[in-house]
């Protein structure tokens, strides 16, 4: 992972708020949460953008079968 992004994603990573919302969404022990980021590398700073994607409770893989269980979920505050 490039330097610069992986800062992005620590500073999502320590947000108060994204913390308790997760530790309120992510119950389950087969819970997932998955972080996309992306950045905009200024002069002076690093401007960057992170979306966090919830999977409750991830089923096995079965073969030839789909998943039924997904759900898009979108988080609540900034």
């Amino acid at each position: 992972m490039d330097e610069k992004l992986a800062r992005v994603a620590a500073l999502a990573g320590t947000n108060g708020e994204v913390a308790e919302t997760l530790d309120k969404v992510l119950t389950g022990p087969n819970d997932r949460a998955y972080l996309v980021c992306n950045y905009l590398d200024c002069k002076l700073n690093i401007n960057g953008h992170c979306t966090i994607y919830t999977v409750l409770d991830v089923p096995r893989m079965k073969t030839g079968e789909p998943c039924k269980s997904y759900e898009k979920r979108q988080a609540t505050g900034n």
